[in-house]
């Protein structure tokens, strides 16, 4: 799935100490911590597809029907629902866009209504059998990936998500929505935070004891106001009657 020609040299740790790999896949005994692998790009699109579909691994489903690995997804999916995709979706089309001939609108973003599967993976087969050495200085130190993360995505969407040429008219690859920018910072943030050990997750402000004392507490004060009124207009009653 790597550019044609493209050499990526990996250590021992960039490959077996990644969270994909930790518990997954043991190393072999055979194999030296301090090891080196380089890795030789063939750019063979149709092998590469065959192999993220094998990924996606549609045998198993205890629903009436799922997506992969067990996920359940109502299918056929409407032609009627309107699908977008952003942040890393935005930046791998972007740069595959100018093989499909299609262009953003005046907001940036990407319209598939007049769009097909088949000129789309035409576009991606292209950009896996360029030659590494074909790409002039500077070269773009993401374009070698450009091949696998297109065909991931797209290969995502037709068969991880049964996604159609009909379904395809109401996709979007979009940068802004109503002007405003749209990003994944916020997600990441968020997914970020369930990562943090307790042991450095800031202690509660209060406890759940110290509330309910709290609570108490506003009680009695609105209880004693609301008798403090009512001797107070009786008092005023009382005097007006003088």
């Amino acid at each position: 799935c790597l550019q044609y020609g493209y050499l990526q040299n990996l250590t021992y740790d960039n490959i077996f100490n990644t969270p994909c790999a930790q518990n997954q896949y043991a190393p072999l005994s055979s194999l030296d911590t301090s090891s080196k692998f380089t890795f030789v790009g063939l750019g063979n699109s149709t092998r590469c597809s065959v192999l993220l579909q094998e990924r996606l691994n549609e045998s198993v489903c205890t629903s009436t029907t799922c997506s992969f690995n067990n996920v359940y997804q109502p299918k056929p999916i409407s032609a009627s629902l309107k699908f977008i995709a952003i942040s890393a979706w935005y930046t791998t089309f972007q740069n595959l866009a100018p093989n499909v001939s299609l262009s953003p609108d005046q907001d940036g973003n990407f319209n598939f209504s007049k769009v097909n599967f088949s000129q789309i993976k035409a576009a991606i087969n292209a950009i896996c059998n360029q030659p590494w050495s074909d790409q002039l200085p500077p070269k773009d130190q993401y374009r070698p990936f450009l091949c696998f993360n297109s065909m991931y995505h797209w290969t995502l969407l037709e068969y991880g998500y049964s996604m159609n040429d009909t379904n395809l008219r109401n996709f979007q690859i979009v940068k802004k929505i109503n002007s405003n920018d749209i990003g994944w910072t916020l997600g990441f943030m968020i997914n970020q935070t369930n990562t943090i050990s307790a042991e450095f997750r800031p202690t509660r402000l209060i406890t759940q004891s110290e509330f309910a004392g709290l609570l108490f507490l506003c009680l009695l004060v609105l209880i004693a106001s609301a008798i403090i009124s009512g001797l107070a207009v009786r008092f005023c009653a009382r005097r007006q009657g003088y």
